[in-house]
């Protein structure tokens, strides 16, 4: 397997993913109104279970805090869970499944960071703006001074 760079695969993961391949191929073989329901919903189930599994600096995205995840893969999500479901479906090599899941964890990593460099330009451009105007008060303060 190449190296990837954030998502740390489990076992677990390995596993789900190998049952979806085999629902979306069940799915071809049993005609029954009732039995394409059913996978169907085993599908779905499997999909989010899958989605749950992922490891990123040592959390689960089950687990993640609600406001660091919103923070950074929320905005992703829906792509993560279309990219399992066509993964799964066409029944992409394990490997290569998650290599492709990493790359858009890199996305929404580079786009953190990219936020992260805009905050601290900002607060830096703020700090200056707050010495200059300390600097504009102290200097009016000693011409108020001058003139008594």
């Amino acid at each position: 397997m190449s190296e990837l760079k954030y998502l740390e695969p489990t076992e677990l993961l390995e596993k789900i993913y190998a049952t979806l391949c085999s629902e979306y191929e069940d799915a071809e073989h049993y005609k029954d109104e009732k039995d394409q329901s059913e996978i169907e919903v085993t599908k779905k189930r499997l999909t989010k279970k899958i989605f749950n599994e992922f490891v990123v600096d040592e959390e689960y995205f089950l687990t993640m805090d609600s406001d660091v995840f919103k923070e950074r893969y929320h905005l992703y999500e829906d792509d993560f869970l279309r990219l399992i479901k066509q993964c799964s479906e066409n029944r992409v090599e394990y490997e290569t499944f998650v290599q492709i899941i990493d790359d858009l964890i890199a996305s929404a990593k580079f786009r953190l960071h990219a936020f992260e460099q805009l905050t601290e330009e900002i607060q830096k451009l703020q700090e200056v703006d707050e010495q200059e105007e300390s600097e504009e008060a102290n200097v009016e303060a000693d011409e108020v001074e001058d003139e008594e």
